[in-house]
């Protein structure tokens, strides 16, 4: 694993880094491919709020550079990244790159954690004229039924208040999204994984409102469910098929 470079380490997620890499989906290959035809070209991709690397992993198959960047040292620290990828503790309205020289800029899973205006004036910045942006997320998992209705019961019910504000703009899949650039058209696209009973508990355990719940009360949350999700789910090592609907936006910077 290569270094990672700074100091700051501010994060949401840092307490269930290692789980956080595990057990979030991979992001479709079709996602990336039409990203990578809609550049002028291929040099560099900023992948800002980066976490575990899933999308820089992508990128890095497709650009000859990547800068991951993520406010987590814990995060970036167990990112599985290959070569050609510069991964940099940084915050999303302060990156460590130089004037107009990104040909792609992408945030998965965590625009709504930013300061959106800073960020785009970063993005202003950073990218070359004609650049593209691609922001985008997830947030209600579809497996079967009765599954998902008591993970979405753990969501809403039991951690409604344990979401940071920020998180509702996620939650309302980027309906009021402000984006200040040319839009593009945003393809139907699903995140996919296969999870064991274990996989998904441990999915849960890794979102924010549950880390701050357990912050909070000394608890486990997601036990509060337990019981009714392995009656729901049968063996627990029975594996499904989970599919997260992916919401976002793409644009040109003009």
């Amino acid at each position: 694993m290569g270094r990672v470079i700074g100091m700051t380490d501010h994060d949401l997620f840092g307490d269930r880094a290692e789980e956080y890499a595990r057990t979030r989906p991979a992001y479709p290959k079709e996602l990336f491919d039409l990203l990578a035809r809609r550049v002028a070209r291929r040099e560099l991709a900023w992948d800002c709020g980066a976490g575990s690397g899933q999308t820089s992993r992508s990128l890095a198959l497709r650009f000859a550079g990547v800068v991951a960047t993520d406010s987590s040292l814990r995060q970036l620290s167990h990112a599985a990244i290959g070569g050609g990828v510069q991964r940099v503790v940084a915050t999303a309205e302060r990156a460590p790159v130089r004037d107009q020289c990104a040909d792609l800029v992408t945030v998965s899973a965590a625009l709504h954690w930013f300061d959106r205006p800073r960020f785009y004036a970063e993005v202003r910045r950073v990218a070359r004229p004609g650049a593209i942006v691609a922001v985008w997320s997830y947030y209600r998992s579809e497996i079967e039924p009765a599954v998902d209705a008591i993970v979405m019961r753990l969501a809403t019910d039991v951690l409604g208040a344990f979401w940071a504000p920020g998180f509702a703009l996620n939650r309302e899949a980027y309906r009021n999204l402000d984006f200040p650039f040319e839009r593009l058209p945003w393809p139907e696209l699903h995140a996919e994984a296969r999870m064991r009973l274990p996989d998904l508990l441990a999915y849960m355990r890794s979102w924010s409102a549950s880390q701050s719940w357990a912050r909070s009360r000394g608890t486990d949350a997601v036990e509060m469910v337990r019981d009714d999700l392995t009656r729901a789910w049968g063996p627990q090592q029975k594996e499904r098929l989970v599919r997260w609907p992916l919401h976002g936006a793409i644009g040109r910077v003009t």
